[in-house]
């Protein structure tokens, strides 16, 4: 399988686990240890802390109406042997495909005996949030 493919398919899974509100399957595709820079600094979670984070940002999600998550890989990168960059584009619709929010989402990867996520910066989801008023 093509790289690209390989990346693809990752992130497909990826977003189909939170339109499922899927945080166990969602989390299982990151490291052991996630980390997470931000403009107001950096910190890393381990998987169980992950996991209720996804469970706590998925109900979010519900609260602001989204029904609908969409993603499409802008980009993939292999940096090195099994480690890649990606970035994701996420559109996520409501009732009736009125679209509620959009951002560009960055990601690093490393394949074990998977792809799985090691890092991730989120800006442009804060960003998108904190301009519709809302505190994620």
């Amino acid at each position: 399988m093509a790289f690209r493919d390989e990346i693809a398919g990752f992130f497909e899974e990826y977003v189909d686990a939170f339109a499922r509100d899927d945080a166990e399957t969602l989390s299982g595709l990151w490291d052991e240890v996630g980390l997470f820079p931000s403009p107001t600094g950096n910190f890393a979670m381990e998987r169980p802390a992950f996991r209720d984070h996804c469970v706590t940002l998925m109900d979010f999600y519900r609260r602001q109406g989204i029904v609908r998550p969409e993603g499409e890989l802008l980009s993939a990168t292999e940096l090195f042997p099994n480690v890649a960059q990606a970035r994701m584009a996420y559109r996520m619709f409501g009732k009736g495909d009125e679209l509620i929010a959009e951002w560009d989402h960055v990601y690093i990867l490393r394949r074990s005996d998977r792809w799985r996520v090691s890092l991730t910066i989120a800006d442009g989801e804060m960003a998108a949030w904190a301009a519709k008023g809302a505190q994620l």
